[in-house]
C-alpha cells in the first residue's frame, strides 16, 4: 500500500498528454489489447506517435517506465478473469494499474468494453425451491448478499438475525462449492451477481371470518434463484472512484491470489497422493498375480 502511495502521488502532480515513440508504443499496446482495454482512452492509437494520458514532462523518468511496465500481465497459465482475458495480476502489477486508472480517471471507458469483458467472466447458478417463505421476506434477506462478494455475503448473513439467512448462506457456499469443482475458482474471486426471490406454488387454504363466512388464504411459497460470476479485478480497480475503494480491491485481490495458491498446493498433493496410490494399488495386483501363478504351477 505504501508502493500504491508514493506512487499515485507522483502520477496526480499533473495531467498532460504526452506524445510517446513508435519504439515505446509498441511494448505499451500489446499489453493493453491483453488486457481488454482497447478503448482505455481515445487517446490510445496504435500510430507512429501513440498519444497515451500521462503525468509526466519528460519520457526518459522513472515515472514514465513505471507508465510503461504498468500494464504487462504474465502470461502464465494462472487463472484469472477467464481463459481468454487477463489473468487475475500480482499485487506489483495491480497496484500500477490502480496508480494509472486513478490518475486517468477522467478518461470514461466505453460501456461496450465493460459488457463485453462480463459477458466472457464465468457464471455459475445456483437455485433452491419450494421454501415455505413468503417471496417478499426472501427478498429482504437476498438484497443483504446481492452484489457482495461470497466473503463478504456470508458475512453479512451471519449476522442478519431472519430466519432465512442460513438458508441462503447455504445455497450460496454450495454454488461457490460447484465452482471450485468445475474451474478451481475460490470463494474470494466470486461475486453475487444475481440473488432474489419469486413465487412458488401457494397452497390456497380456507379463512374462517366471524359470521359465518369463510375467505382465502395462500400458504406462501418461494423459489431462489442465485448467480455468482467471477470477479474481473482489473475493471474493478479502474471503475472505482475514490483511493480508498481501488486499495480495498487490492486487498481483496491479495486474498484471493493467496487463496488460489493454496488451493492449488492442496490440490497438488492430493493428484500426488492419488498418483501415490495407484502406483501402489498396482504393484498388490502383480503380486496376488505372481502369488496365483505359483500355486497353480
Amino acid at each position: 500500500m505504501a508502493a500504491l502511495t508514493s506512487r499515485m502521488s507522483r502520477l496526480m502532480i499533473s495531467s498532460r498528454f504526452t506524445s510517446i515513440p513508435a519504439s515505446v508504443a509498441s511494448t505499451i499496446s500489446p499489453n493493453v489489447e491483453r488486457l481488454g482495454w482497447r478503448g482505455i482512452s481515445t487517446h490510445i492509437s496504435l500510430n507512429a506517435s501513440t498519444v497515451l494520458p500521462c503525468t509526466i514532462t519528460s519520457q526518459n523518468s522513472s515515472v514514465f517506465r513505471c507508465l510503461s511496465s504498468m500494464i504487462t500481465v504474465r502470461n502464465t497459465g494462472d487463472i484469472g478473469a477467464t481463459s481468454s482475458l487477463a489473468p487475475i495480476l500480482t499485487q506489483e502489477e495491480a497496484e500500477n494499474f490502480a496508480a494509472f486508472a486513478h490518475a486517468n480517471r477522467h478518461q470514461k471507458v466505453k460501456p461496450f468494453i465493460i459488457k463485453r469483458r462480463v459477458n466472457a467472466l464465468k457464471t455459475y447458478i445456483g437455485n433452491e425451491r419450494d421454501i415455505r417463505h413468503s417471496p417478499w421476506r426472501m427478498n429482504l434477506v437476498c438484497q443483504f448478499a446481492a452484489g457482495q462478494t461470497v466473503p463478504e455475503a456470508l458475512k453479512q448473513l451471519m449476522f442478519t438475525q431472519k430466519m432465512a439467512a442460513p438458508l441462503v448462506a447455504k445455497v450460496i457456499r454450495r454454488t461457490a462449492n460447484l465452482a471450485d469443482i468445475r474451474h478451481g475458482l475460490q470463494p474470494s474471486q466470486l461475486e453475487v451477481a444475481e440473488c432474489f426471490a419469486t413465487h412458488g406454488s401457494h397452497l390456497k387454504r380456507i379463512k374462517i371470518m366471524g359470521r359465518g363466512r369463510s375467505g382465502k388464504k395462500r400458504r406462501r411459497f418461494s423459489h431462489i434463484r442465485l448467480v455468482l460470476r467471477e470477479i474481473d479485478f482489473p475493471t474493478k480497480i479502474l471503475q472505482a472512484e475514490t483511493v480508498n475503494q481501488k486499495r480495498r480491491w487490492l486487498g481483496r485481490l491479495a486474498v484471493a491470489r493467496e487463496d488460489y495458491e493454496k488451493a492449488r498446493i492442496e490440490k497438488d498433493e492430493l493428484a500426488e497422493l492419488e498418483e501415490q496410490a495407484a502406483k501402489l494399488e498396482v504393484e498388490a495386483r502383480k503380486k496376488r498375480e505372481d502369488e496365483e501363478e505359483k500355486n497353480q504351477s
